[in-house]
């Protein structure tokens, strides 16, 4: 039987009160779902990232934000009705280069696969939607 709660739900404006907005939210779904502390820091630096490029770069008049725990993960899928952008086709960062040799960006979608169980992207009816999953538990 899947353990499923009532996803919780927030439409925010497109422009730049969106990632106050955002931190609000992750606010009230850490406590309405009693989210551990590990996995909400990781969610915050993820969403931050995601967040951040949508109102920079994205052009989106409203981002939606649905978040959902189902079988011991926490989904979360951010939509925006911005410019089409699949951030997992972005080149992967050298990290491994001095610092002075890197090429700009790309990092932060590194830090958000990383920090994710998993991410997803579709583009669905002109809107951008990325999935990001995470276990509520460590892995055993």
């Amino acid at each position: 039987m899947s353990s499923l709660r009532v996803p919780i739900e927030v439409t925010l404006p497109g422009g730049d009160d969106a990632i106050a907005r955002a931190s609000k939210f992750l606010d009230d779904l850490a406590e309405a779902y009693a989210i551990p502390p590990a996995v909400l820091t990781d969610l915050r630096i993820a969403f931050d990232e995601v967040v951040t490029n949508i109102v920079k770069y994205g052009r989106s008049r409203e981002i939606r934000v649905r978040c959902v725990v189902r079988d011991g993960r926490l989904e979360t899928t951010i939509e925006d009705d911005g410019v089409a952008f699949d951030p997992l086709q972005a080149p992967v960062p050298d990290v491994g280069a001095p610092i002075a040799e890197r090429a700009v960006g790309g990092l932060g979608i590194h830090f958000v696969k990383n920090l994710m169980s998993s991410v997803d992207y579709e583009r669905i009816g002109g809107r951008n939607r990325l999935t990001l999953v995470q276990r509520l538990e460590p892995a055993g």
